[in-house]
C-alpha cells in the first residue's frame, strides 16, 4: 500500500511539474517535444497538444532560448499539428467546423522566427520544410476564414501562403506550388479576397500576374473590371467587352455588364442583354424586375413625345414585374414597381387635368370630367398593389407616400392622415408597429 501511495504521489507532483511556471526552460522545451510526440502517436490527446504550447512559450520567454531556431521550430511544428488535427477530424466528419484557423499563421511565424536566428544551414532547412508543410493547411484555413465572411482575415492568411513559396523558390526547395496550376489557383484566392475586401490596390498584382499568366477563367476578368473601374471606367469597359467575348455564356460577365449599362443609364442597350440573362437563369426573380424597370423607364422617357410606343413599353414592364411574382409572389420590389407604374402612368394624367381645368366651356368640362375618371381608374389599380407591399414592408417610406396621396385624392382623410403619422415615423428613423391592412383586415 505504501508503495502504491507513493507512486501515485509522484504522479500527481509529475502532472504539476508539467504545468509549473517555474519549469526551467530547457526542460520545458524536452517536455514540449514529449507531449508532443504524445500527441501524434495517439490524436485524441488534445490535451497534451495544448500542453505543448504552453511549455514551449515558456522555453521562448528565455533570453537565451528565444535564440535558438530548434525553439521555435519546434513552436511551428506544434501549431502545424493543429492544423493537420482539424483536416483529420474534417475527412472523418463532413460537418465538422475547423477550430484552430488562426493557428496557420502562428505556425507561420514561428517558422519564419526560426529562419531568422538560425545559423546552420540544417536549423534553416527545417525551418523551410516546415513552411512548406504548411501550404497546403495554410491555404485551407484562409478558404474557410474567407467563407466565414472575414475577407481581409483570409487575404493576410493567402500572403503568408504566397510569402513561403518564394522564401522556397529563393533557397532552390520544392513548393506545392511550383505546379502552375496550383500557383495561379493560390494567386487568385489571395487577390479574389483583396477584392472581397474591397482592397483593390493589393488584389491588383495578383489579378494582373494572372493575366500574365493566361489563366483561363472568367471571373479573371471579372475581378480585372472592378479593379479598373475604381482607376478607369472606360478601360473597365474594354476589359469585361474582352471578357464577354472570351465568355459568352458567363452570367457573371453578363451581370457585370448589365450593372454597368444601368449605372450609365444606358437603358437602350439593356433589353437584350436582359432577355439573354432570363434565358440563361429563368429562376432569378431580380433580372424580370429589373427589366421591368428598364421598360418602365423607356415609358417615362417618351410617354410624351410618342404615346404608342410607351404604351408598348408600359405593357411590356408589367408583364416583367408580374413574371417576377410568379416566381416569388411576395417580391416585394416587383409589388411596389408595378404599383408604381400605374401611380406614375396616372400622376401624368394629372398634368393633363390641369390643363383641362382652365377650359371652362361645356366641351371642356365634359374632357375633363372624362379624364379624371380615366386618371382615377388609374390610381385604384395602383392601389391593390401598394398595400400588398405595405403588407410585406410596412415601414417602406415611398410606399407610404403612395397609399397616402391615393387615400388623400379618394378624400379618405383617416386614413390618408394615418399614413401621414407614420411617414413621420419613418423620416424621423423610428419603425412603425405593424402593417396598417393586417391590423384593419
Amino acid at each position: 500500500m505504501r508503495k502504491l501511495l507513493m507512486m501515485m504521489l509522484i504522479a500527481i507532483m509529475g502532472s504539476f511539474t508539467v504545468t509549473a511556471q517555474d519549469m526551467k526552460p530547457k526542460k520545458a522545451f524536452r517536455t514540449a517535444k514529449r507531449s508532443l510526440r504524445a500527441f501524434e502517436n495517439d490524436n485524441e490527446k488534445v490535451d497534451k497538444l495544448d500542453e505543448s504550447v504552453d511549455l514551449i512559450m515558456l522555453a521562448a520567454k528565455d533570453s537565451d532560448m528565444k535564440e535558438d531556431p530548434k525553439v521555435w521550430n519546434l513552436m511551428g511544428d506544434i501549431y502545424s499539428a493543429y492544423l493537420e488535427l482539424d483536416y483529420k477530424n474534417s475527412l472523418l466528419d463532413e460537418n465538422y467546423k475547423p477550430q484552430y484557423l488562426q493557428e496557420a499563421n502562428k505556425a507561420y511565424m514561428a517558422y519564419n522566427k526560426g529562419f531568422e536566428v538560425a545559423s546552420k544551414n540544417r536549423d534553416q532547412d527545417d525551418a523551410l520544410t516546415g513552411m512548406a508543410g504548411l501550404i497546403q493547411s495554410m491555404s485551407n484555413s484562409g478558404i474557410t476564414v474567407l467563407q466565414g465572411g472575414d475577407p481581409m482575415g483570409a487575404y493576410n492568411i493567402f500572403r503568408n501562403v504566397m510569402d513561403i513559396h518564394e522564401r522556397l523558390l529563393e533557397h532552390e526547395k520544392d513548393s506545392p506550388l511550383n505546379d502552375i496550376e496550383a500557383y495561379n489557383n493560390q494567386l487568385f484566392l489571395t487577390g479574389y479576397a483583396a477584392l472581397l475586401g474591397e482592397q483593390y490596390e493589393l488584389a491588383k498584382p495578383y489579378y494582373q500576374e494572372l493575366q500574365e499568366n493566361n489563366y483561363d477563367d472568367p471571373s479573371l476578368y471579372e475581378g480585372l473590371f472592378q479593379i479598373q473601374m475604381q482607376e478607369d471606367p472606360d478601360a473597365a469597359s474594354a476589359i469585361l467587352q474582352e471578357g464577354r467575348e472570351k465568355y459568352p455564356d458567363d452570367l457573371t460577365l453578363l451581370y457585370a455588364e448589365i450593372n454597368m449599362a444601368l449605372q450609365n443609364n444606358e437603358i437602350g442597350s439593356l433589353e437584350e442583354q436582359l432577355k439573354e440573362a432570363i434565358k440563361k437563369d429563368p429562376e432569378n426573380v431580380s433580372l424580370y424586375a429589373t427589366t421591368g424597370s428598364v421598360y418602365d423607364r423607356l415609358y417615362q422617357e417618351v410617354s410624351v413625345e410618342d404615346p404608342e410606343q410607351a404604351e408598348v413599353y408600359f405593357d411590356s414592364a408589367q408583364v416583367y414585374f408580374e413574371r417576377a411574382l410568379e416566381k416569388d409572389p411576395d417580391n416585394v420590389d416587383a409589388i411596389y414597381s408595378i404599383g408604381a407604374l400605374y401611380y406614375n402612368k396616372a400622376a401624368q394624367g394629372t398634368q393633363e387635368l390641369q390643363v383641362l381645368a382652365d377650359d371652362l366651356s361645356s366641351e371642356g368640362m365634359k374632357a375633363y370630367d372624362k379624364k379624371k375618371e380615366e386618371v382615377d381608374k388609374i390610381f385604384d389599380e395602383a392601389l391593390p398593389y401598394f398595400q400588398k407591399a405595405e403588407r410585406v414592408n410596412p415601414n417602406d417610406r415611398n410606399t407610404i407616400i403612395a397609399l397616402k396621396e391615393i387615400y388623400a385624392r379618394r378624400n379618405m382623410m383617416d386614413v390618408a392622415d394615418e399614413f401621414d403619422r407614420r411617414l413621420k415615423l419613418v423620416e424621423e428613423g423610428n419603425q412603425v408597429s405593424g402593417s396598417y391592412f393586417k391590423e384593419n383586415e
